[in-house]
């Protein structure tokens, strides 16, 4: 195989690797989408436990932001890296090793 094959070769790679991350993601974006619904329903139906659930509930937030972030992010530079990736090939293709 040429450079430019094992260039287009480890592309792929990496962008399989990227959608693995983001597949990983998807539950705990469930997951934290999920647990944010059941606290807004716990919080309303215990007032005595409203500022435990308000404190919970940033953590689920950003908790839930982070994972969500990363499946997006996650997928566009995957779906990038298997389907196009023209322009990391020619940076790639250019150095020399």
């Amino acid at each position: 195989m040429s450079k430019s094959e094992w260039i287009w070769v480890a592309i792929r790679i990496f962008g399989i690797y990227l959608l693995v991350l983001a597949i990983i993601s998807i539950p705990d974006a469930i997951g934290n989408i999920y647990a944010l619904i059941q606290m807004a329903d716990g919080a309303e139906s215990y007032p005595e436990l409203a500022s435990m659930a308000r404190s919970l509930n940033k953590a689920v937030v950003a908790k839930g932001t982070t994972a969500t972030s990363q499946l997006v992010i996650f997928s566009i530079a995957s779906y990038y890296f298997l389907r196009h990736g023209k322009a990391i090939h020619k940076m790639a293709n250019h150095e020399n090793a």
